[in-house]
Order: structure tokens, then sequence, then C-alpha cells
């Protein structure tokens, strides 16, 4: 491993380019000089301003990374959003991120901040990690993903998305030995900690963001088991039965794993109002609904419940939560695949049958 600087004031680099993730972007730019260290913002312009993609960043960057040199500094970072796709594109950045790395300096990208290392062919051999949707490229480019808030290997510390901000910085300090006056360091590799809080310290997401958000997935959990116990009640098929009452109890558990969240954060469940629409209409239609209906209807409910948590997961800077939202969203995918396999082989069924005549009305489905 390569010997980490000794120096009292850390010269640190954030690259930044148009669209990055603003929380990833500011959360380091704020924290960091927090700590006495040295922070400078390098793009590819001087004479622009560059906008955050949540549309909560505007700023310049103070030098570029063509006259910028990376030995000059300690550290590089290299935050997400969609930025890094255009940093990549640029030459001289991609050279400074490899020189910095060859010279061991500390090079540390987070989300989709391993483009970057991906187009430099940084990663072969190298333990890392980054948002999913980049999961194959990284591999395909030689690194050894692992899918952790945070993985160190050397002088490359990478993570994964929005949630995992606060371990990532934590790893970040602890490895160039800084940190703020205020507070102690715990270590990267707890995950009992209650990170939100250092990340609410750092300016991520509140807390009552957060139990917002839980609060939001209880209630969509809550709609989908009873729609799914009223589904099992009105299938004739007994498969369907059986799985739609299964994904019920599934709904029920994730219920739980969210009520126990609040819980751990001192907090109850806000309930929805009376009276919702959702349920009126859910009644209503399930009065003529034979069974294609009904898995069409569970496909929609199901494929609504992955968008939602995968969303969630990647809203607020919470590690602990995001983790609940992670098993909710793979829990319900693989059972949107389920309730499809049985769609599909309904479907091959009832293709096979001979067609019955018809007097002229058009036939639908």
């Amino acid at each position: 491993m390569t010997e980490k600087v000794k120096s009292n004031t850390m010269k640190i680099a954030i690259l930044i380019e148009q669209n990055v993730e603003d929380v990833e972007f500011q959360i380091p730019y704020k924290v960091l000089p927090q700590t006495g260290a040295e922070v400078t913002v390098l793009g590819s312009r001087l004479n622009e301003k560059y906008a955050g993609k949540q549309g909560q960043l505007s700023i310049k960057a103070d030098a570029t990374t063509t006259d910028a040199r990376a030995e000059d500094f300690d550290a590089v970072v290299i935050p997400g959003g969609w930025a890094p796709d255009k940093m990549r594109t640029n030459m001289k950045t991609v050279r400074f991120v490899q020189d910095a790395l060859n010279q061991g300096k500390l090079v540390a990208a987070v989300c989709h901040g391993p483009q970057v290392l991906i187009e430099g062919d940084m990663l072969k051999g190298r333990r890392a990690t980054g948002f999913r949707a980049i999961r194959k490229d990284m591999q395909n480019a030689g690194a050894n993903y692992e899918n952790m808030p945070v993985v160190t290997d050397g002088n490359l510390i990478t993570s994964r998305r929005p949630a995992d901000l606060p371990v990532f910085v934590a790893a970040i300090m602890r490895y160039l030995n800084i940190e703020p006056k205020s507070f102690q360091l715990p270590s990267e590799n707890d995950m009992n900690y209650e990170w939100w809080k250092l990340a609410e310290e750092f300016g991520g997401s509140s807390k009552s963001e957060i139990v917002d958000g839980i609060n939001t997935a209880i209630r969509g959990e809550r709609y989908a088991m009873t729609a799914f116990e009223k589904y099992a009640e009105k299938a004739t098929a007994q498969d369907l039965r059986d799985l739609f009452n299964e994904i019920a109890a599934s709904k029920g558990r994730h219920i739980q794993m969210l009520e126990a969240r609040l819980v751990s954060l001192d907090e109850k469940e806000t309930l929805p109002a009376a009276g919702s629409g959702a349920w009126a209409t859910l009644k209503s239609w399930l009065q003529s609904s034979d069974d294609t209906s009904l898995m069409q209807r569970a496909l929609g409910d199901l494929q609504t419940g992955v968008v939602d948590a995968y969303n969630l997961a990647n809203m607020h800077t919470d590690p602990l939560t995001a983790a609940i939202y992670d098993e909710i969203e793979i829990e319900t995918a693989k059972q949107e695949q389920r309730v499809a396999d049985i769609y599909h082989a309904r479907l091959g069924t009832n293709e096979t049958q001979p067609a019955k005549p018809t007097t002229g009305a058009a036939v639908t489905a």
C-alpha cells in the first residue's frame, strides 16, 4: 500500500463538469475544508458555470485539469451524476487522474465517477465499487467489483451512490489522516453506526427527509399488501392464489423492516389521510376481473414498487435505510418475474387454442 501523506495541510482536487450529482460534489466540497484541507475545484473551462444535475449547484472552477499538475495535490475526488461521462471525453482530465494514481496520490470516485477510471484503464486488477448501472463496465475494465458502500484498495477509494456519501467521505478523511475538530470519525466498516447523523452534519439529507421517505415506502407497501391479498381472493388458479398470498406476506415483512427503522430513528409511522381514492378504485376494479386481468394489474403494481424502491434508495444520504430499499427492490423484482412467467405461460396456452368465430365484432384482449 502506498504510504499515506503526512502533511498537516492536505491539498485536494475535486473534479467538476456539467450535471454533476449535486450532493456528491457539495458534501466533499463543504466538509474537507473543515479539516484544514485546501480544496481546489478543477473543471475543463474557467469561464463556465457548472450546474448540478438536481439544480442545487452552480459554481465556477478554480482551475482546469489542463493547467493543474497532479504532483501539486494529495488527493483527487471524482463525484458522479452525468458529469463523469463528459469528464472521460477530456483527455486532460483522464491524464490528470492517471498521473495522480500513478504517483501514489489518493483517488476517490463515487457513483458514476469510476467512468473516468475506466477510460484511463485504471481499474485492472483493482478492487472497486460504483453505481450499479456501471458494474458491468467496471468488470469489463478489469475491476474486481464489490457491492459495498465503500471499497479501499491502496490509494483508490470508490463508493456507490449518494446514500454512501458519509462512509465515502469518512474513508477519504481516514486515509489522509484528517478529520473535523467537532467530532471523531467512526470506522467506515461499522455498518451499525447511524451514518445519517454524520451525513446531516455534512449537509446531506435531514432526519425529517429520511423519515418522510420511509413513510412513503410504508404507504406503498401497505397498499401493495392489501392489493395482493385481494388478488389472491379473486384468483381462480391455485398457483396464482399461492403466489399472490406469498407476495402479500412479503409486503408485510417489508412494512415490519421499515417500521423497525422508524423506531431506531425514534419516529413513528405517519398514517395516510382516510378515504384514499386508490382503495375505492381497486375495490371497483376487482368486481369484474379474471385471472389474466389480475396478473396484468399485479405486474403494474410490482413494476411501480421496483421503481419506487430504486428511487428511494438513491434519494437520501443514509446507507442503512437505503439497504432496506435495496432488499425491497430485489425481492419485488423477483416477484415481478415470477408473475410474468405465469402470465406468459397462460398467453402461450391461449395462443394454441383454436380461434372462436366472430360475428364481425372486434376481438379484444
